[in-house]
Parts: structure tokens; C-alpha cells; sequence
């Protein structure tokens, strides 16, 4: 059964788009912040070395084949919504401004906001707050989190660091919660179609172990198919 995401509770995760996504945060808005489960290996803030995140290559990237590859995979209505990104540097300094983006990496702000519920990866990865500004000297270091979940600063062409996607989505979004869809039983229903089925198949005759067995899986696989179809249709 499918529910809004709206009713999702901080935390919870869930598919979309060929994805897994973490929920962070519901907005008065009518949007979600969501964060993907698990993060893309070796990627660097920026391979010219700038701790902007407005003119990074990470974020080009997120915003342009990384981003046509998860609305491709899209089921349905896009629920990606667009954002203005505070990048406000880590020391306070506001000289980056802000810049307009689909899928970003979150701000340290969005990150210990959400740090009860945001679980740790198995490398480090960026956010999208620098540590400070060009103006101020530092126009390389950008703030990362570490696999404990602890904060670092580091030059922003490492490329052996990760991005951890993040967007704002439709809080309408019809979502299955995870592991909603997948098969873990069968109740009583489908248990009586299954020995219905077989008897016919089978009726008084002996079936060998593999025979029966083949047989069950089939009409298991059957019945999965039918329970997806009707949650595409609810």
C-alpha cells in the first residue's frame, strides 16, 4: 500500500527513482528533504579545487546527468522539486550567496539538523557549506562527513570522498514505505489459491519434491505480480 510521503516520519526510508532516499524533513511548504541511503564513491567537490559549491563540478553533475538518469527512472509525475541552497560558509561568511538547484549536497546546517536520523556511510562525504570564503583565504577547503558522522574539512578536488545526494520532493508523493513491496509471506487467501491450484495441477497424482516445489514457486511468483499491480493502481 502506498501512503504520502508527507506521513513519513523523520527517518524513514523508502525507493523512488531507482533510488533509496532517507527522510530528513517536512517543510510548511509542502515539500520533503531526502537524502539518498547510499553514497556515490570517489567523486570530489570540485575538480578545479573551488569551495564554491554555485560553480562546482559536483554540482553540475547532480544537476545534469545524474539527475536526467533519476527522472528517466521516474514512474509517473516528477516529484523533484527546485530549491534555493543557503551557502552560507561554515565561519558565517555569506559571499557565495545562494544558487537554484534540484539535487544538491546539504549544507551543514541541513546536516546537524538532521543528524539524529541521517545514518552514517561507509566513507567520507561532502556537504555543500565551505569552510570559509576566498575573501577570507580559503577558497579550497569544503566541510565533508566522515563514516563516524563527524564533521572535517578538506580540499575540494579530494576525489576520494563521495556525494550523498540530497532533494527537495513533493510531499504528495505517493511512496512505498521500504520493504512494503517486497514478498515476505503469504496469508490465508493466497495459501487457499496456491492448494487450489496445485490439486488441480496435480489432483491424486505424485509429484516429485522438485516438481512440487517448481510449482509453488511459479504460483508465488504469480501472485507477487499480481500484489505490484494493484499497488501501482492504489
Amino acid at each position: 500500500m502506498k501512503k504520502a510521503l508527507k506521513t513519513a516520519a523523520r527517518g524513514t526510508v523508502f525507493p523512488y527513482a531507482g533510488e533509496k532516499w532517507v527522510v530528513l524533513e517536512h517543510d510548511p511548504a509542502g515539500r520533503t528533504l531526502c537524502l539518498r541511503l547510499d553514497l556515490i564513491p570517489n567523486k570530489p567537490f570540485d575538480e578545479n579545487n573551488c569551495n564554491n559549491f554555485a560553480t562546482s563540478s559536483s554540482k553540475e553533475w547532480m544537476n545534469g546527468p545524474y539527475l536526467d538518469n533519476l527522472i528517466d527512472a521516474v514512474k509517473g509525475p516528477n516529484a523533484f522539486l527546485q530549491t534555493e541552497l543557503d551557502l552560507t560558509a561554515d565561519d558565517g561568511l555569506k559571499d557565495y550567496g545562494t544558487c537554484t538547484v534540484t539535487i544538491f549536497s546539504l549544507t551543514v546546517d541541513q546536516y546537524r539538523r538532521n543528524r539524529d536520523v541521517i545514518p552514517n556511510a561507509d566513507d567520507w562525504w561532502w556537504l555543500s557549506t565551505a569552510y570559509s570564503t576566498a575573501s577570507n583565504g580559503y577558497e579550497h577547503s569544503a566541510r565533508l562527513v566522515r563514516i563516524d558522522g563527524t564533521l572535517y574539512g578538506n580540499n575540494a578536488s579530494y576525489g576520494v570522498s563521495g556525494l550523498r545526494p540530497a532533494c527537495y520532493l513533493d510531499s504528495d508523493l505517493l511512496i512505498s514505505m521500504d520493504g512494503d513491496e517486497q514478498y515476505t509471506g503469504i496469508g490465508p487467501q493466497e495459501a487457499a489459491i496456491i492448494v487450489a491450484e496445485l490439486v488441480d495441477q496435480f489432483g491424486g497424482t505424485y509429484a516429485t519434491e522438485g516438481q512440487f516445489t517448481a510449482e509453488v514457486s511459479f504460483l508465488l511468483g504469480k501472485l507477487r505480480a499480481i500484489r505490484e499491480k494493484e499497488a501501482d493502481h492504489e
